[in-house]
C-alpha cells in the first residue's frame, strides 16, 4: 500500500535542518514508518557541495531548483505540505508569492521565535493548519498567550528532534591534563553570548582549557578577540562532523547564549547532555524547557552566576557526575529516533484528518510603488509583524518629507539585525539588491555602526554613501533618499 507523502519545501539545508531531514529521511525506509518523504530545494545556488553529499543515498527524494509549474504539481500530489520556517528571504517570499494548491499545510518552525528577526507572525500561523515547532518556549510568543488568540494555541505542536545514537556509539570519557570546557554551536554574536571569552576568562579554575567548535559570521573576528587572552586556553577546533573525540575529553559543557538568540531545540545541548556531560547554559525561554536545573544542568541568571557554576562542577567532581548521569538518562529515555518519529507521525496523521484548501498569505502591505522594486522591503516588513513598525512608517512614507526619530531608530537597530543571515536587515538586501528601501536603510544603520558594512557580504555596498546613492540611483523621486545622499558626502 502506497504511503501518504509530506512534501518538505526548503530554500536549502543548513546544517541544522540538514541533519534533520536526513534523520526523516532513514527513519522513512524503518518497516513501522507511515509516511514518505520527498524535499523540494528552491535555491540551487546556496546548496552546498557537502549537502549534495550527506544526501547522496536519498538523491530521488530530492528535487532541487526546479520551475514552479512543477513545484506546484509536487504540492498538488502531495498529502501533506510541509514548509520547513524560519526568517529567510526565499522562504517568506515563497508563501507570500507562490500560488498554493489546494493543500494540508504545516508550517515547522526551526526557532523559538521570541526576538526579532527570527519574529513569529500573525500572518505566518494563520497561514497554516498546523504550526509545529522544535522548542515548547515558543507557547510564551503573545500569538498563543492571550483567549482572544485561542485559534493560534490551537493549531500549535511540538516536535521533538531525535539525538542519533548511532552517529557517536559508545562515549567514553579520555584521561586529560587540566580542566576543559566545550562549546559546540555557532560562532555569531546573534546566537552566542557577546563576552562568551571574558566571562570565559574569569572562571578561577587552575588549567581551563575552551575547546570551541563550530562556525559562523563571527568565527574571525571571536579568534581574534581570543588572543588577548593565554596562548592555547581557547582552542577553535572549526566544524566537526562528528563531535564525539571532543565530547570524550570534556569535563563540562559550557553553553552562554545571547538572551535573544534564535535557537529552539538545540540539538548541541542534546548531544552533549547525551555523553554525560553536565550542561551550564543561561536561563533563556529555549534552554528551560531543555534542562532542569540542578538536576539535568545548571541554569543561570547572569556572567558572575556562569563562572561561580562551572568552578563549584570543578570543585565538585560527584556533582558533575550525578548531574551528568542525570542528563544522560533523560536524552536516552526521551530522544530515541524511534520515539521522535513515532510522535512526529502522529501529528501527521491529525494533518490527515483535515481537507485540503485553498489559502492565501494575508499581508500588510500591497505594493503600489512606482518603482516596483521594493519586494525585498515589503518581505522583510511582513517578517517582523508587529514587531518592525519604524520600518513600516518609513516604507509608507514614501520619502515625503524625512522623520529623522523614525530614521534614528532604524540607525540603532539591535545586533541580531545585523547580522550577514539568520532574516537580517542585509540578508534581504543580499537578496534583493536592487531595493531602493533596504538600501536606504542599510544607509542608515551604518551611521551608527561604522562597522556593519564591512562584516557583509562582498555585493552589499561598502560605505554609508554607496547606500543612499543606491537608493536614490533606484527611486530618483524620493526626496528623502536624496537629501541623505547629500548629507553623507
Amino acid at each position: 500500500m502506497k504511503r501518504p507523502l509530506v512534501l518538505h519545501i526548503t530554500p536549502h539545508l543548513p546544517g541544522g535542518l540538514g541533519r534533520i531531514l536526513l534523520s526523516t529521511l532513514k527513519f522513512s525506509e524503518n518497516i513501522t514508518a507511515s509516511f514518505a518523504h520527498e524535499i523540494v530545494i528552491t535555491d540551487e545556488k546556496h546548496l552546498t557541495v557537502k549537502s549534495r553529499e550527506m544526501f547522496s543515498k536519498y538523491s530521488d527524494c530530492l528535487h532541487i531548483g526546479k520551475n514552479d509549474s512543477f513545484i506546484k504539481e509536487k504540492m498538488d500530489k502531495a498529502d501533506i505540505v510541509q514548509i520547513e520556517w524560519w526568517n529567510h528571504p526565499l522562504v517568506n517570499k515563497f508563501l507570500a508569492n507562490f500560488p498554493f494548491p489546494p493543500s494540508r499545510v504545516i508550517l515547522c518552525c526551526h526557532v523559538n521565535g521570541l526576538s526579532r528577526p527570527s519574529i513569529i507572525t500573525e500572518s505566518a500561523v494563520e497561514f497554516s493548519d498546523i504550526f509545529l515547532t522544535a522548542t515548547k518556549a515558543t507557547r510564551k510568543h503573545p500569538l498563543f498567550q492571550s483567549e482572544a488568540n485561542v485559534r493560534h494555541r490551537k493549531k500549535l505542536r511540538y516536535v521533538t528532534y531525535p539525538v542519533n545514537f548511532e552517529r557517536f556509539g559508545t562515549i567514553q570519557p579520555k584521561a586529560h591534563d587540566g580542566f576543559n570546557i566545550g562549546y559546540v554551536g555557532t560562532l555569531d554574536y546573534a546566537k552566542m553570548h557577546r563576552n562568551f571569552l571574558p566571562m570565559s576568562d574569569a572562571i578561577d579554575v587552575p588549567k581551563i582549557k575552551f575547546f570551541i567548535c563550530g562556525d559562523g559570521f563571527d568565527k574571525k573576528t571571536v579568534e581574534l578577540e581570543a588572543q588577548k587572552y593565554p596562548v592555547g586556553k581557547f582552542q577553535f577546533m572549526g566544524f566537526l562532523e562528528n563531535i564525539k573525540s571532543i565530547l570524550e575529553i570534556i569535563d563540562v559543557f559550557g553553553y552562554p547564549l545571547n538572551a535573544k538568540h534564535y535557537g529552539s531545540g538545540e540539538q548541541a545541548v542534546n548531544e552533549a547532555m547525551y555523553a554525560g556531560l553536565p550542561v551550564v547554559a543561561f536561563s533563556n525561554p529555549a534552554e528551560q524547557e531543555i534542562i532542569s536545573h540542578d538536576e539535568t544542568g545548571i541554569l543561570v541568571d547572569n556572567e558572575q552566576s556562569y563562572t561561580e557554576a562551572i568552578k563549584a562542577l570543578y570543585l565538585n567532581p560527584a556533582e558533575r557526575t550525578r548531574i551528568g548521569m542525570n542528563a544522560r538518562k533523560r536524552i536516552i529515555e526521551h530522544f530515541s529516533p524511534l520515539q521522535c518519529f513515532q510522535k512526529l507521525e502522529s501529528i501527521y496523521k491529525e494533518v490527515m484528518g483535515l481537507d485540503k484548501r485553498s489559502r492565501t498569505f494575508k499581508k500588510l502591505i500591497e505594493s503600489n510603488y512606482a518603482s516596483g522594486n521594493d519586494l525585498g522591503a515589503r518581505l522583510f516588513i511582513e517578517s517582523l509583524g508587529d514587531q518592525g513598525l519604524e520600518f513600516l512608517q518609513s516604507y509608507k512614507s514614501r520619502g515625503e518629507g524625512s522623520n529623522a526619530d523614525i530614521n534614528k531608530i532604524i540607525s540603532e537597530a539591535e545586533i541580531e539585525m545585523k547580522m550577514v543571515t539568520k532574516g537580517s536587515l542585509f540578508q534581504y538586501l543580499y537578496f534583493f539588491p536592487d531595493d531602493a528601501f533596504l538600501n536606504f536603510w542599510a544607509g542608515l544603520i551604518s551611521q551608527a555602526d561604522d562597522k556593519v558594512l564591512k562584516r557583509q557580504h562582498i555585493s552589499i555596498p561598502k560605505t554609508t554613501t554607496q547606500c543612499f546613492e543606491k537608493a536614490a540611483h533606484i527611486d530618483t523621486k524620493n526626496k528623502e533618499f536624496k537629501f541623505y545622499l547629500e548629507q553623507s558626502k
